[in-house]
C-alpha cells in the first residue's frame, strides 16, 4: 500500500502532547513509520512537501522532521500535470493550494491514501471525486492495520 504523509503528520510530534487526541495521532504516525521499516507499505514524497518541510524555522525541529521523511520511497516532482491537478482541485473546493497540490502529487503516485491531521482538509476531500483516499493517521491505521493496537 501506497502511503502520501502531509507537512502536518510530520510535524505532529512537535504539537502539545497533553491533548489525547494529538497524542493518538502522533502514536498512530510512529506506527506508520514502524510499517515502513517493516516493509508493510511504501512511502511518498513530493516536492510540495519538501518545501514545506524546507520551510520549518526551528533547525531541531526541521532537523527531526527530515529524519523521518528521508526515508521515502518515491518523491513525485511538480509538474505542469499535477500543477493542473491541484488548480482543478481549488476550482471546485475550499482546499487550499498547498493541500491541492499535496492531492494532486498523492494521485499521481498512486497512493492509496493521503494522511493529514487537518479535519477541515479532510471533510472537504471528502465532498470531492479524487483517486486517493484522505484521511486521518488515526482512522488509517485502525481501518487498515487491525484496529488500535499500536
Amino acid at each position: 500500500m501506497k502511503v502520501y504523509l502531509d507537512c502536518c503528520c510530520y510535524c505532529r510530534q512537535f504539537d502539545d502532547l497533553s491533548q489525547e487526541q494529538v497524542r493518538a495521532e502522533v502514536k498512530a504516525i510512529l506506527a506508520i513509520f514502524r510499517l515502513h521499516a517493516q516493509e508493510s507499505i511504501s512511502l511518498v514524497g513530493s516536492d510540495v512537501l519538501v518545501f514545506e518541510l524546507n520551510n520549518i524555522s526551528d533547525f531541531d525541529k526541521r532537523s527531526q522532521v527530515f529524519n523521518d521523511y528521508n526515508g521515502v520511497d518515491e518523491t513525485v516532482e511538480l509538474s505542469d500535470s499535477n500543477r493542473l491537478r491541484a488548480n482543478q482541485i481549488q476550482e471546485h473546493s475550499n482546499i487550499r493550494a498547498s493541500d491541492s497540490a499535496h492531492i494532486a502529487c498523492a494521485e499521481e503516485a498512486g497512493a492509496d491514501v493521503m494522511l493529514t491531521t487537518d479535519y477541515k482538509l479532510i471533510k472537504m476531500a471528502s465532498r470531492l471525486d479524487l483517486e486517493v483516499e484522505v484521511m486521518n493517521p488515526r482512522d488509517y491505521i485502525e481501518q487498515y492495520w487491525s484496529g488500535g493496537d499500536f
